[in-house]
């Protein structure tokens, strides 16, 4: 299949061989695949070199000094040659991709499968391209999107300035930019494994001065939308998915860092009232462990 396959790796020795042997032993294979070791000091990138060579599939392993995993997608998009481009993760299970897509979609998006401990299930997933649905439910995440190798890099590819969830804030910003997108549901094709150690399995509040940087860059990408009635709807989901993080850390029990988010709500968003009482609302059955808040939510926002 004519797609790069993109892993950044970092102090993940214990797992790459794992990841890299799903990936070579799919039925649906990529043309290459390109490890990017992000500073490992365990060795994880000479294991690399030493795992490249074990199999028939092009395997280039680089570097790259800049910290961070948004940093290392990029340099493999830098040396991507082929028309479509995918990006894994070193600790996660590849189950094979779509036989074929649509060769003139700009982005193709497939579920996700979530395994933490023994629990497998599918993350919700709504194929609709309307970005205040992905701002409300993060349905797009890291192993959920295929990009045209020329779209991802004119839109800027991966936003270096995001520590954390740079995938939601890549899904808005492909969204918008995005003229033909196709949703495939038939199954998942690979496993994301949470564990403690990951971002996947970190808690809100451990991370809050790289969710409030994430929050101010996807504002940024949505403020820049032509006015439509999608902005109004997408600037409402940011608003309430906000409020929802601030009482996701109420729930932890971290005040400080819900007031960190709450503070930035207040100087970078202004709402009618009756949004603020609805955002108010959606704090509080976060907080009180109501579950569903995104999706009453997305329900508001599409009907108003």
């Amino acid at each position: 299949m004519d797609i790069t396959i993109v892993i950044p790796l970092y102090n993940r020795k214990d797992t790459i061989r794992i990841t890299l042997d799903s990936i070579v032993n799919s039925s649906v294979k990529p043309r290459q695949i390109i490890i990017v070791d992000n500073g490992s000091t365990d060795g994880s990138y000479e294991y690399a070199q030493t795992l490249s060579k074990l199999h028939t599939t092009d395997i280039m392993v680089a570097r790259e000094n800049t910290a961070g995993a948004a940093a290392a997608r990029n340099k493999g998009l830098s040396l991507c040659q082929t028309p479509w481009i995918y990006f894994f993760d070193s600790d996660d299970i590849f189950t094979g991709l779509p036989s074929s897509w649509d060769e003139e979609a700009q982005m193709v998006c497939i579920p996700t499968q979530m395994q933490t401990g023994k629990r497998l299930r599918t993350r919700d997933y709504k194929a609709v391209n309307t970005p205040h649905t992905h701002v409300l439910n993060a349905m797009l995440n890291t192993v959920s999107m295929i990009f045209r190798t020329d779209f991802l890099r004119h839109i800027g590819g991966w936003n270096e300035r995001c520590r954390i969830w740079d995938d939601w804030e890549l899904g808005i910003r492909a969204l918008i930019h995005a003229h033909k997108v196709q949703w495939i549901t038939d199954k998942a094709y690979h496993r994301i494994i949470a564990t403690s150690d990951s971002i996947t399995g970190s808690s809100y509040s451990s991370r809050v001065t790289q969710i409030v940087q994430t929050l101010t860059e996807a504002l940024d990408d949505i403020l820049l939308m032509p006015q439509s009635t999608e902005k109004r709807h997408t600037l409402l989901a940011f608003y309430l998915r906000c409020h929802i993080i601030v009482g996701q850390m109420l729930r932890e029990g971290d005040a400080q860092s819900a007031s960190l988010v709450q503070s930035f709500i207040d100087e970078r968003l202004q709402v009618e009232q009756r949004y603020a009482r609805i955002g108010k609302m959606m704090r509080t059955y976060t907080a009180r462990r109501i579950p569903g808040a995104w999706r009453i939510a997305l329900w508001v926002v599409n009907n108003n």
